[in-house]
């Protein structure tokens, strides 16, 4: 085998393990109707303490204006319809920061501004990396724009029981 054949390879395995998760969700979306249901105990040390019995979570990034925005802007319509209505005094609805370069209050200000209710959460990178693999979430800074991170778009709904998720 020459070197041009396996450098020919070496490329077709580098992209696709860069690009395939870009992807991922197109790849997977018609399994299981997009729904993923794990039935285990959810470490969330990040989360206020809260009496509701469910959160939302939807992990982004401060100032996303791809994913995020349009993704919250549906959330709050959801929160706001009256068939949500009978839901809120049970949800909380959680934005999760996954860029620690931010100020610590701009992912809260960042949920505010599409509802009131919405709590942003600011974590740091040591706090970021040590639930990606918790929620299975795909992060990483744009090829293109270094201040943009490429996510997924991932609600996760969590119920608690005996005060643990």
């Amino acid at each position: 085998m020459s070197r041009a054949d396996i450098l020919k390879i070496i490329t077709i395995v580098v992209t696709f393990l860069l690009f395939i998760p870009l992807f991922q969700s197109l790849l997977f979306q018609n399994m299981a109707d997009g729904k993923i249901s794990i039935n285990r105990e959810i470490k969330v040390p990040f989360l206020p303490y809260s009496e509701k019995k469910l959160s939302l979570l939807f992990f982004g990034y401060y100032g996303c204006s791809d994913v995020c925005t349009p993704f919250l802007e549906k959330l709050s319509t959801i929160y706001e319809s009256d068939v949500f209505k009978s839901y809120k005094k049970d949800v909380d609805i959680y934005f999760v920061n996954l860029n620690p370069a931010v100020k610590k209050h701009n992912p809260d200000e960042f949920a505010k501004y599409f509802n009131q209710n919405f709590q942003g959460i600011y974590l740091t990178h040591n706090e970021i990396m040590s639930i990606d693999r918790e929620f299975g979430l795909y992060h990483t800074s744009s090829l293109r724009d270094k201040s943009k991170i490429n996510h997924t778009d991932n609600l996760y709904l969590l119920e608690k029981s005996n005060g643990k998720f």
